[in-house]
């Protein structure tokens, strides 16, 4: 005797509506871009001086106080994060591509967009994005990144003239002191 499978019946439903989820959005990069500038106090030190000045305009408390980042902060937690060679008095910043700064950044919570050989239209780009760090090759050197202001990029630069640039980078400097990288900071994780 062969047995007949069961027959499936579902009766007829009537399909409802269910609403999609809202999108979440990232959280909002807030920043200062007034914030003052981090000056150094040794020659070595412009790239944590610099990262002082980002974490300072990102609001981001100093771990060691709760306070302001100065340079030593950054030089300290530099060394944390990326090891004892990343920053020295031989060399400044070992990197000159900015990984350990991206590095850093990350630890505290931050995306970067790190550009090597960084072109003039990616990072007016960026700067609309956030605030950063840039560091020039020939300018063997590291500033903050404020913003673009249509004509010149303005800089947090903690050494107020160095190789002659001041607050602001233009188009001839820009020429003269290249090849840049930069590390902006566009996102809260």
């Amino acid at each position: 005797m062969t047995v007949a499978p069961p027959l499936l019946y579902c009766p007829p439903r009537v399909w409802e509506h269910e609403p999609w989820p809202e999108p979440v959005d990232p959280p909002l990069l807030q920043f200062d871009r007034q914030e003052p500038r981090v000056d150094q106090t040794a020659n070595w030190t412009c790239a944590c001086a610099s990262l002082a000045w980002v974490m300072n305009a990102l609001g981001e408390p100093a771990p060691d106080d709760g306070g302001k980042w100065n340079e030593w902060t950054a030089v300290v937690e530099l060394r944390r994060v990326a090891g004892d060679r990343a920053v020295t008095p031989e060399y400044g910043l070992a990197w000159a591509s900015g990984v350990d700064l991206e590095l850093l950044y990350n630890t505290y919570g931050y995306a970067c967009e790190r550009l090597l050989d960084a072109s003039w239209a990616d990072l007016v780009y960026l700067c609309d994005l956030g605030v950063g760090q840039l560091g020039g090759a020939r300018w063997y050197h590291w500033s903050g990144l404020r913003d673009y202001d249509g004509l010149e990029f303005e800089l947090a630069n903690p050494a107020a003239r160095w190789k002659n640039v001041g607050q602001q980078l233009d188009a001839a400097e820009w020429n003269a002191w290249g090849r840049w990288n930069a590390v902006v900071v566009t996102e809260r994780l």
